[in-house]
């Protein structure tokens, strides 16, 4: 008997947490939608998407344990290993942004392929390393630059540090600001990855 109103307490929590954090999600800008609430009452790192052709924009969070475990082992991944990540990274990025469709070789759907994917991509950075591995928790930021109409293009991730309990998200316009300088500051230095 107990053990069930245990389990109806926990179950109240997590509901009550992904309400919370559906709520601030929206008030900063996002349209939220929760696959999992039980992550979403843990700490966690919260990973955010940018396509430069599209325009499109995509946040999710991810259990810091869960987070940990997957970049750092792809931190000590082989070149040829890590090369695939980032491919499949910007495939599904690209798929996303255009509305293409998953890739039928996915097992899972295309919101947890680029969650587990992102996760992987970061432990393999040194945008992850200079943020001490974002074990505390933070934003992990990629921007996809890449031309209209070309399926391929460059990552470029980057990362602020916060409290990320799960709920605080950056304001879309927060996000969209960061990319903005990031990239105003990458156009000069790196051309090629603009041409």
């Amino acid at each position: 008997m107990r053990t069930k109103i245990g389990q109806q307490a926990l179950a109240d929590f997590y509901r009550s947490t992904s309400i919370v954090t559906s709520a601030c999600a929206d008030a900063a800008g996002w349209s939220a939608e929760i696959h999992d609430a039980a992550a979403v009452a843990s700490p966690c790192v919260l990973l955010y998407v940018w396509d430069s052709a599209t325009g499109w924009t995509w946040l999710c969070s991810v259990p810091r344990e869960r987070f940990t475990a997957a970049s750092n082992r792809a931190s000590r991944e082989p070149s040829a290993v890590v090369d695939a990540i980032r491919s499949k990274l910007g495939d599904v990025i690209y798929r996303a942004a255009t509305g293409s469709g998953p890739d039928p070789n996915d097992t899972a759907p295309w919101e947890q392929t680029l969650g587990s994917t992102l996760a992987a991509y970061a432990g393999t950075t040194q945008a992850w390393a200079v943020a001490g591995e974002l074990c505390d928790g933070g934003h992990f930021i990629v921007s996809y630059y890449r031309k209209p109409g070309e399926a391929t293009g460059m990552l470029r991730p980057f990362a602020l540090l916060g409290d990320t309990r799960g709920r605080d998200v950056l304001p879309v316009e927060r996000l969209l600001d960061a990319v903005r300088s990031v990239r105003d500051m990458d156009r000069p230095r790196h051309p090629e990855w603009f041409a």
